[in-house]
């Protein structure tokens, strides 16, 4: 498998917005994977012995909304992974295909702390204050 000039495109793209926070891509096509950027720190044997399992579980990844349930919504373009540490991101590129990008949790504040208020307001017993005041707006 031979990386296309969209994943270097990709790559820098993320490279230029995220810089040092840039953790690693990787794309998949059919049963092969290509590693398209590793930081040096996270460079181990550990995340390698992982690989294999981690495109196998994206290339089962499936929509939580298909766009032919629900066609107002459109096809899905990426799904979000949000870590304590890191968020994933998984870009299907057709049924078996894709692209992975992992960037620290900083670079993704935006998401990160949104996902982080949703999460609180779920786990919290006084959500339902914030439920209140959310109708009433």
């Amino acid at each position: 498998m031979m990386t296309e000039e969209h994943h270097r495109e990709l790559h820098q793209f993320v490279k230029d917005r995220a810089g040092d926070a840039y953790r690693t891509a990787f794309h998949y096509e059919g049963d092969d994977w290509e590693t398209l950027y590793v930081r040096d720190d996270l460079a181990t044997d550990r995340l390698h012995n992982q690989l294999p399992d981690i495109v196998e579980r994206a290339r089962d990844t499936q929509a939580l909304l298909r766009e032919e349930d629900y066609p107002p919504l459109g096809a899905a373009r990426a799904t979000t992974e949000v870590h304590e540490d890191g968020v994933i991101l998984h870009f299907p590129e057709g049924p078996t295909a894709g692209t992975l990008v992992s960037i620290d949790r900083d670079a993704a504040r935006r998401l990160a702390g949104f996902v982080t208020r949703a999460m609180s307001i779920l786990q919290s017993p006084s959500a339902s204050a914030y439920r209140a005041t959310a109708a009433d707006d």
